[in-house]
């Protein structure tokens, strides 16, 4: 039986992709499928220290030669981890659009690519297409719900479908999580960026090559609970961060879900005007916010529609 390898982005690990990967891997474990979870890339502050003590099985790169790919969480082929030889590719999840055409061709009824709030969802819905909701983990139900409720903010991002909302109702009765975990764990989201702000930063960046415009745009983003006074006291370490990624065209997005509103940094007068344009964001130098909560698959799909 060939091995199905289930990965992901190569850059960086986060919330979505480990939990859809190690659910997913479950689920086809539970078809009696052989399967080898890969994720190549480091796990980001979404990933907090409470959920890496958990039994997370998987390893950095492919341990035979002969395999298929799974994607879970991406679609754009320069953020697919870099091992992964499309050629291999027989099935992939992802929640976000502009590149469904393509996968449709190459993999058809195997692309699944739908406009709701988080990968996870999908994964969930797979669960109880295939008759085993019921078989599911906690520590799986435990980390797509967590998932869920990271990807859609607390459900106050525009992207969030009736159906995170469902996925989100229906993994209640499998998690073995305490009454209060949500709070719990968006707090210690924000401990682990305080802890090394730079090194949260860096892992959950992107570079956005938008077609229309022609400079690369280097965008952090990191979901904090309460991120008032987070720019007050790590502006400079979020400048230095930034900067090492070799472009004047960089920004930092901070969705606030306590709030419901983001906080911007930049220092490109190129970007404060594209932000003007395509989301509400009042600046005052070079601090932005918003008067919404927006995610940066959303900041990047408003650039895409320039």
């Amino acid at each position: 039986m060939k091995t199905l390898v289930i990965t992901a982005g190569e850059s960086y690990t986060d919330i979505d992709v480990l939990s859809c990967s190690i659910a997913y891997a479950e689920l086809l474990e539970l078809e009696n499928k052989k399967v080898e979870v890969v994720l190549p890339g480091v796990l980001n502050s979404s990933i907090t220290p409470t959920l890496r003590s958990l039994d997370l099985k998987y390893v950095t790169k492919p341990t035979e030669s002969d395999y298929d790919v799974v994607i879970v969480d991406v679609s754009e082929i320069s953020y697919i981890a870099k091992f992964v030889d499309v050629k291999k590719v027989v099935e992939i999840y992802d929640h976000r659009y502009g590149f469904q055409d393509f996968w449709k061709e190459k993999i058809g009824k195997n692309s699944h690519i739908e406009s709701v709030g988080a990968c996870a969802t999908l994964i969930w819905e797979e669960y109880k297409k295939r008759g085993f909701e019921n078989k599911i983990s906690s520590v799986s139900a435990n980390l797509l719900t967590i998932a869920i409720l990271s990807n859609t903010l607390n459900f106050g991002a525009s992207v969030t479908d009736k159906r995170d909302m469902a996925a989100f109702n229906e993994l209640k009765k499998y998690t073995d999580m305490s009454a209060n975990w949500a709070e719990k764990y968006f707090e210690e989201v924000e401990k682990s960026v305080f802890d090394d702000v730079k090194k949260a930063i860096l892992s959950d960046t992107k570079t956005l090559n938008i077609p229309k415009i022609d400079f690369p745009i280097i965008m952090g983003q990191m979901e904090l609970w309460n991120a008032s006074k987070f720019l007050t006291i790590h502006k400079d370490e979020v400048k230095t961060a930034l900067e090492t990624f070799g472009h004047p065209e960089w920004f930092l997005s901070l969705p606030s879900i306590s709030e419901k509103k983001n906080y911007i940094y930049t220092e490109s007068e190129k970007i404060k005007n594209l932000l003007q344009k395509i989301i509400s964001v009042t600046f005052h130098g070079d601090i932005g916010v918003t008067d919404k909560l927006w995610l940066r698959k959303e900041i990047r799909k408003k650039l895409l529609e320039l």
